[in-house]
This record gives structure tokens, C-alpha cells and sequence, in this order.
């Protein structure tokens, strides 16, 4: 019987071969060895395959979407089903982990059993692989849970956790086509478990607009999934008070935003129904935050108002 590898490193991809080979290129170079990587291609209809085929190295364990127009979630759930490590690592198939990222993300998880993800700093890139800026994230738990009341901070592509207790807390949630991710991790905080950020960057995350989330076709999936989320975030246990205060204004902010990405797609009452949520969520900021995204609108000011 083979023995399983620790770490099952899992990427799902969509027409992904400008970036693919440079990513496998940084994974198969990892300073830890032990892990097999599992990609899901989900749906390319690009070299991506090719790619894929042309390496050899049998810690590579391809496998393929059957579903037709596949979100991200159905791709990042389907290489989780298939992964076999003890730790799951992920990365994107346009981002480049650092030499040693597993490894130090290996140790972290080692050393504290109460902690269940380990992510660290990134530095963004452009699609020329041109430094664009370095992402420092809190280095305490409540720094991040303060953090997670305005942005999800943490880059996908940066996690490794522990596979019993994402199986625990139900792995990557179905209802979450683009927002997968950051429910697991709240999944985790919420069931008792610590996330760690390693103060050093340990990935270069790729930003361009070819990404598969940018198409404007979901902006409402999004600003519906951010609602969502938000709302959970700011129900986090153990939040302080100021903690507290920005979820509130975070959560009216998304709701009302969400109400705005409605109307824009002419469902009027519905968008109307959410603004005046926002609104009652936190009166003074919702109103406030109202008279920017109207004005938005209205072209008054300039702003992307749909994003």
C-alpha cells in the first residue's frame, strides 16, 4: 500500500497556460517534498492539458470536470475530495509559492495543535510577474478577526490547514460559488480553531484581468456571497467592541451595495429592499455610504460603483 503524502497541494485551473508552467515550474521546487498536488482542470479548453501532461513527476495527480460552466468552488471542491494529506495546501494555478513556503507553513501546524490554518504575507504581481506590492497581514488572532470586519485579508492561495478540520466544519460550502474559501476559514473561527499568519511573505499572488472572478457577469453572485459572508464575520466569537462596531458598518456597506448591483441589474425592489436594510443596519454610515454610491450612479463623482 503506497503511504500517503502529508501534504495534498490542490489547484483547480481555467485556461490557465500563460501562468501554469511557471506555478508547477515553483511547486515540484518546494524545499519539503512530501506531497502530492492535485489539479482540477475545470474546463479549459486552452493548452491547459497539454501543459499538464507534458510533466512527469508522479506527485501529480490530474483530475477533470464533468459539470458543465463550473464555478471556482466546483473546481476547489472537487480537488478537495480527491486530496489525501493530513495538511492541505492551495494555490491557484497563476500564483508562485516562495522556495519554502510548504515548509514553514508544515512547521507552524506542527508546533500548535489548536491551530487549523496557517496562511502568511503575499506580494502581488501583474501579469509581466512585475512587483506591484507586499500584502502584510495581522500577525495576532484578534488583529485578523479585527481585519475580517472590512475584507476578507487573506489570500486563497496562501492557506494550508488541516483536513480532519475542514471535514469537520464541512469543507468548501456548496452554497458558495466564489466565496468558498473565506467560509471555510470563518467555518473554523467560529468552531474554535486558531488561524495563524506567518509574518513573511511566502507566495507571489498573480493580479490581472483574465482572472475568472473579475467577469463582470457575477457581479451579483459576488456582492450577494459578500453579504453573506459578512454577515457571519461580523457574528465572529470573540470580537471586541471596536471589533464589533466596523462589522456593523461593514455588514451595511455590503448589504447596501448589493442593493445598488440589483437595481443596476433592474430588479428594483429587490434592490430597494436590501438599501433599506443597509440603511436600518446602521443608520448614520448606511446613510452616508448611500449618498456616495447615488452620486456613484448618477456619475456625479467618479467610481467604479459596481465592483
Amino acid at each position: 500500500m503506497v503511504k500517503a503524502s502529508m501534504v495534498s497541494v490542490i489547484m483547480t485551473v481555467y485556461n490557465g497556460e500563460e501562468f501554469l508552467r511557471e506555478t508547477l515550474d515553483a511547486i515540484f521546487a518546494q524545499s519539503f517534498k512530501d506531497f502530492e498536488l492535485v489539479v482540477c482542470n475545470n474546463g479549459s479548453n486552452d493548452s491547459t492539458q497539454d501543459i499538464l501532461d507534458s510533466y512527469e513527476d508522479p506527485r501529480l495527480k490530474i483530475v477533470h470536470q464533468t459539470i458543465e460552466k463550473p464555478t471556482f468552488g466546483d473546481g476547489i471542491r472537487l480537488a478537495y475530495a480527491n486530496a489525501s494529506g493530513e495538511y492541505i495546501a492551495v494555490n491557484d494555478g497563476d500564483d508562485v509559492p516562495l522556495l519554502h513556503r510548504f515548509e514553514s507553513q508544515v512547521k507552524a501546524l506542527d508546533a500548535d495543535e489548536n491551530t487549523a490554518l496557517v496562511t502568511g504575507w503575499f506580494d502581488e504581481i501583474d501579469e509581466n510577474s512585475e512587483y506591484v506590492q507586499t500584502c502584510r497581514l495581522p500577525e495576532t488572532f484578534d488583529g485578523l478577526l479585527e481585519a475580517y470586519q472590512s475584507a476578507n485579508p487573506l489570500a486563497h492561495s496562501t492557506y494550508m490547514y488541516r483536513k480532519d478540520v475542514a471535514d469537520e466544519v464541512g469543507g468548501y460550502a456548496a452554497k458558495y460559488h466564489y466565496g468558498s474559501d473565506f467560509a471555510l476559514a470563518l467555518e473554523m473561527i467560529k468552531a474554535g480553531w486558531k488561524v495563524k499568519v506567518l509574518p513573511e511573505v511566502v507566495l507571489k499572488l498573480r493580479v490581472h484581468s483574465g482572472q475568472a472572478s473579475n467577469a463582470p457577469e457575477l457581479s451579483e453572485m459576488r456582492a450577494y456571497e459578500a453579504r453573506e459572508l459578512f454577515h457571519e464575520a461580523a457574528n465572529l466569537p470573540g470580537l471586541s467592541s471596536v471589533a464589533r462596531a466596523l462589522g456593523r458598518k461593514n455588514l451595511a456597506k455590503r448589504t447596501i451595495q448589493y442593493g445598488f448591483v440589483l437595481c443596476h441589474e433592474k430588479k428594483w425592489a429587490a434592490g430597494l429592499k436590501q438599501i433599506l436594510s443597509g440603511l436600518g443596519q446602521s443608520p448614520l454610515y448606511g446613510s452616508t455610504y448611500f449618498g456616495f454610491r447615488l452620486a456613484c450612479a448618477l456619475k456625479i463623482i467618479k467610481h467604479p460603483v459596481y465592483s
